[in-house]
């Protein structure tokens, strides 16, 4: 039994992959303490979550970017100071904000630390930061790359980008979740409104706003949002003006499975022309596909091609005439039906966290063996 130190820099409210990857690892004899940043100061200090260890750190409270710059070296000495207490036998540091301080743990402790590559952070930033800050980031990840004793990342694409600059070979962790029973797969019947869902961060180039003035004007159509993000009041104000567009808010994980039992599609729309959406791959894929639902997605993205490659949807170039010919061609129950059923059989195939959490087992007992 090891006891494994998480790094992540949100809150925990909790993180889906965060969340799923320590019950794993507990399921594997694990103890397992997230240090959390807790940059609104709104959580409770400690808690335990189904068997996972939270110490939420604490700095002065985050509300715009100024003070985030500010705060960020006060998150990374106090991480520093918890690994102190907690002891920690191996350090997980998710995203490259938390491996710099990871590393340092690691080293003063004399123990692996394992890189878990949610995205490629320098794409992630590149559309609010000046293009010389995005390339010295990702030069940054490059050099502290071949210090990580274990990478993970979400998907292959991700994958062998990071294996050019890991010592080894990178593990696959995909963003899916625990398969839902039969009965809860959609069973796709003719009706006469066809309900999308979109559950996505509300940030630019996700065609969030185009899709939502192109489903305003087609009859017998309903779009349903859920997120948070910088476009929120795009999101709130199409949602008063439409009676076919609906916000639900940011929804906790539970309510968030609930709701795929109450549509009839998911939509992963991503402008192919940002590389961090172009080589990720949405949550809401592997979800979709477990509970039997057809995937629209926009062409060009690592998304439409797993879609492609499974048969589970359709893929399309965004325009707003694209947008309506795919959804008529959504209208027939039947066709729903088939690509349901293929996205369900490739979840029960490889997209399902049981498959997930055993890969994430295996890596960590191989990380172990030469001290065991």
């Amino acid at each position: 039994m090891s006891d494994v130190l998480m790094l992540v820099t949100n809150e925990y409210r909790p993180d889906p992959r965060v969340h799923k990857e320590a019950k794993a690892l507990i399921d594997g004899g694990h103890v397992v303490t997230v240090a959390a940043w807790d940059r609104l100061r709104s959580r409770p200090p400690v808690e335990e979550v189904e068997g996972v260890r939270l110490h939420r750190v604490r700095t002065g409270k985050v509300g715009g970017q100024l003070a985030l710059v500010l705060n960020y070296p006060l998150f990374l000495l106090r991480s520093l100071g918890a690994a102190r207490a907690i002891r920690p036998d191996i350090v997980h540091a998710h995203d490259l904000d938390t491996l710099p301080i990871g590393l340092l743990i690691a080293r003063l402790r004399r123990i692996p630390v394992v890189y878990d590559a949610h995205e490629r952070y320098a794409k992630m930033i590149a559309m609010d930061v000046p293009a010389a800050v995005s390339r010295l980031v990702e030069r940054f990840e490059r050099s502290l790359l071949p210090k990580a004793d274990l990478v993970i990342t979400i998907n292959e694409a991700m994958a062998a980008e990071l294996e050019k600059h890991s010592r080894d070979e990178v593990v696959v962790i995909m963003n899916v979740i625990e398969l839902p029973p039969a009965s809860k797969v959609k069973a796709h019947r003719p009706h006469d409104v066809i309900v999308l869902f979109n559950p996505v961060t509300f940030e630019p180039m996700r065609y969030l706003e185009e899709s939502m003035e192109a489903a305003a004007k087609i009859n017998g159509c309903i779009l349903r949002l859920a997120g948070s993000g910088r476009l929120l009041p795009a999101v709130e104000r199409a949602a008063k003006e439409h009676a076919n567009v609906e916000f639900l808010g940011h929804l906790p994980f539970t309510k968030l499975m609930e709701e795929y039992e109450k549509v009839d599609v998911v939509l992963i729309l991503a402008d192919p022309a940002n590389e961090n959406y172009r080589t990720g791959t949405a949550n809401k894929m592997g979800e979709g596909m477990a509970f039997g639902l057809p995937l629209l997605a926009s062409r060009g993205t690592l998304s439409a091609d797993v879609v492609e490659r499974e048969g589970c949807g359709l893929t399309f170039d965004w325009s707003e005439e694209n947008f309506r010919q795919a959804i008529d061609r959504l209208r027939d129950a039947a066709f729903r039906e088939e690509m349901g059923r293929k996205g369900r059989a490739a979840a029960e195939r490889e997209y399902n966290w049981g498959a997930m959490r055993e890969r994430l087992q295996a890596a960590y007992r191989r990380l172990l063996s030469p001290a065991q």
